[in-house]
């Protein structure tokens, strides 16, 4: 009896410690495999804070990109060398030519950023409603520029980055009417906290200079119809004519696994330069918690409207003068997942005509159902010298 009890603990030990060591597994930022532990057990990690300025904009950039997950509230890092060259402060020119071959092709930009090197927000979980962010919140957060022969760049729709090369939009933020009114989608505004300023600072923080890179071309999903009132398929991809560079102020949000599920209730977060309640829209990036609403009560509610909601839609919000409006399309709907990292599983697509009207959700494309479609778009888009627009 006992060898048998012996052999059963000796077996469980053994399972859990392979289950263990192969959820610790990871890459570090130099490409490297190694385990995800405390930031505390990682000697290199802590060398670099030891021999440079925590505030040093390279040092902050190779610490998140290293962030691995949370263990309760200390943070998990993938643990591996330092790079070669020093970590010293870079502080380019405004307007300084980006480094050569940074707009050539790159193969990794052919997928969504791996998890281990994704959606890592180092400021905490202080989110509330309608309320500004902090200066480096939600680092993937993109502002898409619109251009045409008779007006300046005006900034209309939001996005998010997933890889380096791309942004996940809404469709209707790529063509309908937003294009005859204020143009064809022409910049991407990475890093932005405050569109006042160009060096953006609270307290004594300051953050490195926005990036402001040109569209190459943009994909909306081929069953949006602008002429849907539905917004059926309202989800699309926008391909930078350069590579964004990755700093503590701009990072890849990670993509939603197809396993999850958002359950009625579940809090989420939207975030965006959207309209406040003043109905103004506001200079600074904003952030609010939302819950899940119920699928069937905003089925019911928005057929009563004369819309008709599909599977490849959630809906989220509801309380008074808590949503998203306009200005926020196209954006993310965020949760923070378990191992800490943020996933993106909505984006913000319409609403009630007033926004932040009580009884009356958001209405969200489901990331999830469309991981195949934006898989697919990287991969057959993400070829050399690909700059034609498609609509």
């Amino acid at each position: 009896m006992w060898k048998s009890v012996t052999c059963v603990l000796f077996v469980t030990t053994l399972l859990w410690s392979l289950v263990l060591s192969q959820s610790e597994t990871c890459v570090t930022p130099l490409g490297k495999q190694s385990k995800c532990v405390s930031f505390y057990k990682c000697p290199t990690l802590l060398k670099a804070i030891e021999h440079g300025s925590p505030r040093n904009s390279m040092v902050k950039s190779f610490l998140k990109r290293s962030l691995c997950g949370y263990q309760g509230d200390t943070p998990k890092v993938c643990c591996g060398p330092l790079p070669s060259a020093p970590m010293q402060e870079q502080n380019p020119r405004p307007n300084q030519a980006l480094p050569q071959g940074r707009s050539s092709y790159n193969q990794e930009d052919s997928s969504p950023a791996p998890r281990n090197q994704c959606g890592v927000d180092t400021s905490g979980d202080r989110i509330y409603g309608g309320v500004p962010t902090e200066l480096n919140e939600f680092p993937w957060m993109a502002l898409l520029g619109y251009k045409n022969s008779s007006i300046p760049i005006t900034y209309q729709c939001g996005g998010t980055l997933i890889n380096r090369r791309y942004i996940l939009t809404a469709a209707h933020c790529i063509i309908g009417p937003i294009v005859r009114k204020y143009g064809h989608v022409s910049k991407a505004r990475l890093g932005e906290y405050d569109t006042r300023t160009d060096v953006d600072c609270v307290s004594s923080e300051c953050a490195d200079r926005h990036q402001e890179i040109a569209v190459a071309s943009a994909y909306p999903h081929l069953g949006y119809s602008e002429h849907d009132k539905n917004r059926k398929d309202d989800i699309g991809i926008v391909r930078l004519a350069t590579r964004a560079e990755y700093t503590y102020y701009v990072q890849p949000i990670c993509l939603v696994d197809n396993r999850d599920r958002l359950e009625t209730g579940d809090d989420v977060y939207v975030a965006g330069w959207g309209k406040t309640e003043f109905e103004k829209k506001s200079p600074i990036k904003r952030k609010i918690r939302l819950s899940i609403f119920d699928k069937d009560a905003c089925v019911s509610k928005y057929r009563r409207a004369g819309a008709l909601l599909g599977e490849n839609q959630f809906c989220a919000g509801g309380v008074f003068l808590e949503d998203t409006c306009r200005g926020d399309s196209g954006g993310p709907l965020m949760r923070r997942r378990p191992e800490g990292v943020w996933a993106a599983y909505g984006v913000v697509s319409f609403g009630p005509y007033v926004c932040g009207s009580d009884g009356w959700p958001g209405i969200y494309t489901s990331v999830a159902r469309y991981m195949d479609w934006i898989k697919n778009t990287l991969k057959t888009t993400n070829v050399p010298h690909n700059m034609y627009y498609s609509s």
